[in-house]
């Protein structure tokens, strides 16, 4: 036994040591990438201020072929956009250059500065009918927003008018389907380099950004000057381990750079990049080993006492009660099905009986309890509880399969409680809930609200809502009480069907019961 414990102690402690580093680097992974997206969506929101003020300005494009407007235009938004990108951390430099088929190619504005600290400083125009859009290096900042025509992150290029690496946001300015030109800011590569490297954890661990489109892991090594970015090509086992998915889903990934293994996880951050963050094996282990070692010797320690104490305990005690124990908690965990074994013929065969009895007695009050929670006392459908949690199985579900959600709700249900009593009320709702059952009877049907069901058609029903919805509008055509012909039972409905992707239930409900809602105000409620 003492070596059966000492045994599952290292295998234990081994799981949960690769557990807490797995739990511990996809958490610093994960709050490093949410505080650089922060820092790219500070970067976006900028731009998309400037471009928003630049938009509100222009009346149209023929302005723009009136010189004196054209400069005064062009001063407000690059005193704008000089105001802003000033109080953006990351930022090196912000541009508004025109589509240069409609107004001169060094038309525009562009300010720069040296450096994260340095202050902005007017720069002239880069001169576009000099280079192409083969010119990446040169023309990426512009071309690439044109061409993909919404806003977009370009890819990481050399700015020799800076003289650093660095990355952009470009938004295409258009007015109907005309370019007006492209209006970006420009932001320090080495900036976000440093930010992923700020999350990196163990004394030799390492945070790196992966560019798939370039197939490169840009980097430091502590040291670095400020203007060094290392790089390391992106072999085609790592791209299409990164390829796979947006995250390594809750794994953890070899990874092995010049004989020195590590531990990876990843996720990606808004501009398409991969953070990558890196954990030394031989760091990660260092402490596992450790508690291993101690496990070790405290097990060999109490050896020769253990079995001794166990030898005797055991057939006494310690067996029939290690039973209960685990019969405990079974029941515990909801399993109510425990069959527990006891030869004996003392108090432990007597507790055994009280167990099992009490296992069997629990069962029957949870199968009856589950019916009531999840049921409408009046009705006798699901009730909200259990619509609450059946729409979440939606959530993927409808990525395959489409669906329709019908909204019901009941008319003149107060009227009817005021001047005839809550009683009849009450029978209103059962008779217009016997007309929604009896016409969507293979559909789940949930009563949400006092006079309000729903019901989600899927399938065979789904192909044939439209006869549903006629055959439920003839069936309930001046239906009234039956024990009480001169009260109506009116209910009127909102549809709609869920759309292709990944539509959430919410909308597709709103839609709906925004069209119920059209319905009773037609009818003057």
């Amino acid at each position: 036994m003492s070596l059966l414990l000492g045994g599952t102690c290292l295998m234990y402690a081994g799981y949960e040591w690769k557990e807490n580093l797995k739990t511990t680097l996809n958490t610093v992974c994960e709050e490093q990438t949410l505080r650089m997206d922060n820092q790219l969506d500070t970067i976006k929101q900028s731009a998309t201020i400037i471009y928003n003020y630049a938009q509100s300005r222009l009346p149209s494009v023929k302005e723009l072929q009136d010189d004196e407007f054209l400069e005064k235009y062009t001063d407000k938004v690059s005193a704008l956009a000089e105001n802003v990108a000033g109080h953006t951390d990351g930022t090196l430099g912000v541009y508004f250059h025109y589509n240069p088929e409609l107004i001169d190619p060094k038309t525009g504005f562009f300010w720069s500065r040296n450096g994260l600290k340095g202050t902005l400083q007017k720069t002239s125009v880069t001169d576009l009918s000099k280079y192409t859009e083969k010119d990446e290096d040169k023309t990426c900042w512009y071309y690439q927003p044109a061409k993909a025509g919404k806003p977009t992150w370009t890819h990481t290029y050399y700015n020799e008018t800076v003289g650093v690496e660095m990355i952009s946001y470009g938004i295409p300015f258009y007015m109907g389907d005309i370019l007006v030109g492209v209006m970006g800011i420009d932001v320090d590569f080495s900036y976000l380099v440093d930010l992923a490297q700020e999350g990196a954890i163990y004394e030799n661990g390492r945070g790196n950004l992966g560019d798939l489109e370039q197939r490169l892991v840009y980097f430091r090594k502590p040291g670095d000057d400020e203007c060094t970015i290392r790089t390391i090509d992106i072999s085609d086992h790592f791209y299409n381990t990164l390829k796979q998915a947006d995250s390594n889903k809750g794994k953890l990934l070899p990874f092995s750079y010049q004989g020195a293994k590590s531990h990876m996880t990843y996720q990606t951050l808004n501009n398409g990049m991969k953070y990558v963050l890196l954990a030394p094996v031989a760091e990660t282990n260092r402490p596992r080993n450790h508690l291993l070692i101690a496990i070790l010797l405290v097990t060999g320690g109490i050896l020769t006492g253990y079995l001794i104490f166990t030898t005797y305990m055991t057939k006494k005690i310690v067996q029939p009660l290690k039973e209960l124990d685990h019969a405990a908690r079974e029941i515990a965990d909801g399993n109510m099905d425990v069959n527990i074994e006891c030869n004996t013929n003392d108090e432990v065969k007597t507790l055994t009986d009280s167990i099992q009895q009490m296992a069997q007695n629990l069962k029957s009050y949870v199968k009856e309890i589950n019916g009531l929670v999840y049921r409408d006392g009046l009705t006798g459908v699901k009730n909200k509880m259990y619509y609450f949690e059946y729409i979440k199985s939606l959530a993927e579900e409808h990525k395959k399969k489409p669906y329709a959600v019908v909204v019901f709700s009941v008319l003149g249900l107060a009227k009817v409680h005021k001047n005839h009593g809550r009683s009849y009320g009450d029978a209103v709702v059962m008779a217009a809930c016997r007309g929604i059952c009896k016409e969507f009877s293979h559909s789940p049907i949930f009563r949400i609200s006092g006079d309000e069901f729903v019901t989600v058609l899927k399938g065979s029903d789904y192909m044939k809502l439209d006869e549903l919805l006629q055959q439920f509008e003839e069936h309930m055509k001046d239906k009234t009480l039956e024990e009480s012909p001169d009260i109506p039972v009116e209910v009127v409905y909102g549809v709609a069907r869920s759309n292709e992707g990944d539509e959430e239930y919410d909308k597709v409900f709103s839609r709906a019961d925004q069209e119920m809602f059209k319905k009773k105000k037609m009818k003057g409620i």
